[in-house]
């Protein structure tokens, strides 16, 4: 089973890359034979399509191209192309070239088309700033003005206003839940802040009466059982997909070979252990284990079982933290800072055991989870830290068979493979390689 190695940075020996297929490059079209007293062109025809391209001279034309090879194989360039000029790579350049060709001064039709430009785009962040799609100070200027008028806002509160309404997306991978709110002319606002933002700017602009009457719609709120306010988007509207899809452009493809990771690319490793936290001996066995981070380890395990509550979780979590690197030395360092931390108990089991995902704190008052989880694979019939899922190696394993990791007493595994293994890996490498059942086989 196939799949990329989830290391925060990866090593070397894991970023090798495939070269890409070459495509057979397309020849330019054979000019017409010219007729008596025609001129024959400079430029024939072009590879490529002939698209619109808003600002060029008269005579001129855009031709879309794509990248054969190399890096960039697969992404598209425009060039621009008249009877005299081919493969100008600006439309600057190009009226600057027809300037000088029709005797006139380029540096004024050069200004002109700056000029336009610079308006285009102060009209566009306009436009976003007054959707309240603006970062930096303006942002928080607006932000404040409306919290000083109105309080903080709140999903549940954005759902309730008139014509607006909101949705979540489930993340498989983090375990979250994205939430996005759309406002009645169709814009898409991620994050509740942005929303704030945008009746700020309204409320600086004096024009109040485009911001709905916020106190009447809290005051319309449902709340639970526990006195907190139930946000339809994360509670109702969950989904697999956003309705809403923003057309994106193609994104660069990510170049990476797959590697299939065997028992022999592991090495025992003595940093890496599991602790449970909340417990009258943790402190005792941080410092047994000489973790020098322990006081840091103790002081944040309540809080973030705290936040975890305050959330909604319907289970009290059990809290773990995996050890790690101890100093600048210890082998290994990379990966092991990347499997270190605190992690908690999802509840929903995975393959019947439970599994844990790491969380940490942001100043005290948000959460933050990534993708590194503690879970057991049937299939390959050990405990592991990284992705959910079986079809994905572990960055460090544990090969032995107990109920939950608490019970491990058998020492963890670090993916490191020596060198000449890292050389047999690269040149065996291939999407579809180790898609079987052999034991002792996993993809990283």
């Amino acid at each position: 089973s196939s799949l990329l190695s989830e290391a925060r940075r990866s090593p070397p020996w894991l970023s090798s890359t495939m070269p890409p297929k070459k495509e057979k490059a397309e020849l330019p079209a054979k000019a017409e034979p010219k007729t008596k007293g025609e001129a024959k062109p400079k430029v024939q025809a072009q590879a490529g399509t002939v698209v619109p391209a808003v600002g060029l001279p008269e005579g001129w034309w855009a031709v879309e191209k794509t990248y054969g090879t190399g890096g960039m194989a697969g992404s598209t360039y425009t060039r621009y192309f008249c009877k005299k000029h081919s493969s100008i790579c600006t439309i600057k350049k190009a009226i600057e070239l027809w300037a000088q060709d029709e005797g006139k001064d380029p540096a004024k039709y050069v200004a002109e088309y700056d000029a336009k430009k610079k308006a285009e785009k102060d009209k566009a962040q306009e436009d976003r700033q007054a959707k309240g799609f603006v970062e930096g100070k303006k942002k928080q200027e607006a932000i404040e003005a409306f919290q000083n008028t109105y309080g903080k806002l709140d999903g549940a509160t954005i759902c309730a206003l008139p014509g607006w309404k909101g949705e979540s997306k489930y993340l498989p991978n983090s375990g979250q839940i994205s939430a996005r709110y759309y406002a009645p002319d169709g814009s898409i606002y991620p994050l509740v802040n942005q929303v704030e933002a945008l009746f700020g700017f309204k409320l600086l602009a004096g024009r109040v009466d485009e911001i709905p009457d916020i106190e009447a719609v809290r005051s319309s709120l449902t709340y639970d059982a526990k006195g907190k306010v139930v946000n339809v988007a994360r509670r109702e509207k969950v989904l697999d997909e956003f309705t809403v899809v923003k057309d994106k452009p193609e994104p660069k493809k990510r170049k990476f070979s797959v590697m299939v990771a065997e028992e022999q690319h592991y090495r025992e490793t003595e940093y890496i252990s599991v602790v449970k936290l909340l417990t009258d001996d943790a402190g005792a066995r941080l410092q047994e284990l000489n973790v020098p981070e322990a006081e840091e380890v103790l002081e944040a395990a309540p809080k973030i079982l705290r936040l975890l509550v305050e959330r909604g979780l319907t289970w009290a979590p059990q809290l773990l933290y995996v050890t790690g690197s101890r100093n600048l030395r210890t082998p290994g360092k990379k990966l092991l800072e990347a499997t270190q931390g605190i992690y908690y108990d999802r509840a929903v089991p995975f393959n019947d055991r439970p599994c844990f995902q790491k969380v940490s704190l942001r100043d005290d008052k948000k959460l933050a989870c990534t993708g590194h989880h503690v879970s057991w694979s049937n299939q390959l019939a050990l405990w592991k830290i990284g992705h959910l899922s079986e079809e994905k190696a572990g960055i460090a394993v544990c090969r032995q068979d107990k109920p939950d990791p608490f019970q491990l007493d058998v020492v963890w595994q670090i993916f490191e493979p020596k060198v000449q293994d890292v050389e047999s890996l690269g040149k065996g490498a291939s999407p579809g390689q180790g898609e079987g059942t052999d034991e002792g086989k996993e993809s990283s």
